[in-house]
């Protein structure tokens, strides 16, 4: 073990200190410190085997606004985790997990419209359908999503 590998491991346990960050972040981190590409990485994968990284927990952190009004798509909330440093195979996995889109986009509605839209308001019902479309929902979902919807609340 190397005196560089050695110093990158604990400037990387040192900067975790007791919060969660994804191997991604940290890998970052260490190149921007001056760190190479392989030290960083085979800090990182120590690091993941002694469990001072989690990506699973990482993912948590990440996702764990983006309910209620800020709920998004599956598509778009592995785009943030992806975004955020997660392993790419470990925020395919969390996010297949997750309910899937139809289920979803009724609880964006739901959070967004407490006291329900007319069906029969073009306004409205493009105003929900916008709302979807910005959080990552297709057309299609964001519409079907509605409908049932709006035919439960009646």
């Amino acid at each position: 073990m190397s005196d560089t590998y050695i110093n990158a491991r604990s400037e990387a346990i040192r900067h975790i200190g007791i919060a969660t960050y994804s191997s991604g972040k940290i890998k970052q981190y260490l190149i921007s410190k001056g760190y190479s590409y392989d030290v960083a990485c085979s800090v990182v994968a120590e690091l993941i085997k002694r469990e001072y990284i989690d990506d699973v927990k990482a993912s948590r952190v990440v996702l764990l606004s983006r309910t209620g009004k800020k709920q998004e798509s599956k598509d778009f909330l592995l785009k943030r985790l992806l975004a955020a440093g997660i392993d790419e195979f470990v925020a395919e996995d969390y996010v297949y997990e997750l309910p899937d889109d139809k289920t979803t986009i009724v609880s964006l509605y739901e959070a967004n419209f407490p006291n329900g839209i007319s069906y029969d308001n073009v306004e409205e019902r493009n105003s929900a359908l916008k709302i979807a479309s910005r959080r990552g929902y297709s057309l299609e979902i964001a519409q079907s999503g509605l409908k049932i919807w709006l035919d439960n609340r009646h």
